[in-house]
């Protein structure tokens, strides 16, 4: 894969998108926010990331657990294959534990990493950047 992974970033709260955006985009990733998930439908095939990080309480009725299962199971949001990391401040509940082994590659809960922390998780998922 040449180039920075193009990131996803799913996150309703402000305070924490901004931090992230910051983050992320500092170090030259290609980023798009949104909110909810209807808006992450709307935008991921005409943006095509490579790393969704998926907030899971998201506003509008569907949470980012839903998303996750629509996403890996219909192939034409073509995100089969994408990595997708959680984000949680509710800790390892049995549900997010049984989701995220059967549908994502990992989570963070949120109150616990300091923002930098980022690109390890990048870094983990076997993305190459040079932070």
């Amino acid at each position: 894969m040449a180039g920075l992974p193009k990131i996803l970033l799913v996150e309703d709260n402000y305070e924490i998108s901004d931090i992230y955006k910051k983050v992320l985009t500092t170090q030259g990733f290609p980023l798009l926010h949104v909110r909810s998930v209807d808006e992450l439908l709307k935008g991921i095939v005409a943006f095509a990331p490579d790393l969704i990080f998926l907030d899971i309480m998201l506003p509008g009725g569907q949470t980012g657990l839903d998303a996750l299962k629509i996403l890996r199971n219909n192939p034409e949001y073509n995100a089969i294959k994408t990595k997708i990391v959680l984000l949680t401040n509710l800790g390892e509940s049995d549900e997010i534990k049984k989701m995220w082994e059967q549908y994502a590659d990992g989570y963070i809960i949120k109150a616990e990493i300091d923002p930098h922390e980022l690109m390890d998780v990048i870094k983990s998922l076997g993305f190459e950047i040079n932070a």
